[in-house]
């Protein structure tokens, strides 16, 4: 378990500290902030359920019902409550140092995928950053939908002043300059749709990209993927630590979703030896030309299975047949079904999905279950309000809880089948 993090305010400046007995009064009450051995006192917990408590009675989208002048004054209040966290939080973070809260130990990279549009990457991504960030997790959000970037709206910003492509363009030095708050916690890295082509990066581009996401500094990194298969996505996918790809029970989107497994892969195992991974040893050119012709050359047409593959390189290259297999053990994808209706049936997408990968691709898809389709979850979409925000103790809270506890369980491992189905 994490430690508790707590402010040490003896080495504080006077000003801030007064700053800081003010927030305190708002997110508690002034005869707490007045006293030394509260604010001394105060962890991530403590300020966490204030900050909830305070949310529920002044946040203006939980009391429509109201007059325009109430909800006025009620969404002032509110902000002060969210700026008040903000600050108290920021210093009880400093005071952690460098202790992640993800029980991993580092910082985790998660992207959520999948070939086709409309399955709800956007709002799951959303939603999985802000309930990290409720757990006390530094988290970062990164819109890569280059070309149809819409984050931010899921989570409630309307705009971005910065994007990804500022740093593309060498505007901004760092991913750290156009990082922005959000009102439900996460910071954002935004993407930006407005320019043609925005979402056509060079190679270059990308590799400054990829290295730039790793390091970050936070305990989750959330990758929010576009509907498609182009090499971007794919090496957007590849490079986080855990990848989420979402599908519905609709033929098409499945069979989206396979493919988009397959074409990761393929993309794994053609740059073996590329610079957006780490390789120790000698580069082999020969098993680099090798894999290149089967995998990539008209789509790949040559490999019929990867057991084919390996055949090949066991004829032709057999002292690399280690190092393919330990490729293939570590891709590890995680499959999340969406929007299941009450007469959907998931399972047969689940088992398809797993048996052809294991039968074409040799690897285990391991499942994350299901989430029914939730009117919480739409209205979301309406309301640009995360719905984990509005209902802390709802089922999509619920889910998200489960899939993080299974993302953080198979951390490392090669085997594991199904972390629970869910409904």
């Amino acid at each position: 378990m994490p430690r508790a993090c707590m402010i040490s305010i003896h080495h504080i400046e006077p000003p801030e500290l007064h700053r800081m007995r003010i927030a305190c009064s708002y997110l508690f009450s002034p005869a707490l902030a007045d006293e030394h051995k509260f604010l001394s006192g105060l962890d991530g917990s403590t300020l966490r359920n204030a900050f909830r408590d305070k949310a529920k009675r002044y946040h203006p989208d939980l009391h429509r019902h109201e007059t325009e002048e109430t909800l006025k004054r009620r969404r002032e209040r509110f902000v002060k409550i969210k700026e008040s966290y903000d600050l108290l939080k920021g210093h009880i973070q400093e005071e952690s140092h460098t202790a992640p809260l993800n029980g991993a130990g580092k910082r985790k990279i998660i992207a959520v995928g999948g070939a086709k549009g409309g399955v709800g990457k956007s709002i799951i991504a959303a939603n999985l950053a802000a309930y990290l960030c409720s757990r006390g997790n530094k988290t970062v959000a990164i819109d890569l939908d280059l070309g149809g970037a819409n984050l931010h709206l899921y989570l409630g910003e309307t705009q971005v002043k910065h994007s990804v492509n500022d740093f593309l363009s060498k505007q901004a030095e760092s991913l750290q300059e156009i990082m922005m708050p959000t009102k439900y916690g996460p910071l954002l890295i935004g993407g930006d749709s407005s320019h043609l082509g925005a979402g056509n990066i060079g190679f270059a581009r990308k590799l400054k990209l990829l290295k730039a996401i790793r390091a970050i500094e936070a305990d989750y990194v959330i990758l929010d993927l576009g509907g498609d298969t182009s090499y971007n996505m794919v090496d957007f996918f590849l490079t986080a630590d855990e990848g989420i790809v979402l599908t519905s029970c609709d033929p098409a989107s499945y069979l989206d979703a396979y493919n988009f497994i397959k074409v990761s892969l393929y993309r794994r195992l053609s740059r073996i030896y590329g610079p957006e991974y780490d390789h120790e040893g000698k580069k082999d050119e020969e098993l680099e030309v090798l894999l290149r012709e089967m995998l990539v050359s008209d789509n790949g047409k040559e490999v019929k299975h990867i057991r084919g593959l390996l055949e090949k390189i066991r004829a032709a290259k057999p002292e690399s047949l280690a190092m393919i297999k330990e490729v293939l053990s570590g891709f590890r994808p995680h499959l999340l079904v969406n929007m299941v209706s009450s007469d959907s049936d998931e399972k047969p997408v689940i088992a398809r999905i797993q048996e052809v990968s294991k039968k074409m691709l040799m690897i285990h898809v391991k499942s994350l279950g299901i989430l029914p389709y939730l009117d919480q979850v739409k209205k979301s979409a309406v309301t640009l309000t995360p719905a984990v925000f509005s209902g802390q103790k709802g089922p999509l809270t619920k889910k998200l809880a489960e899939i993080v506890a299974c993302i953080d369980q198979t951390a490392g491992a090669t085997t594991f089948s199904h972390c629970g189905q869910w409904r």
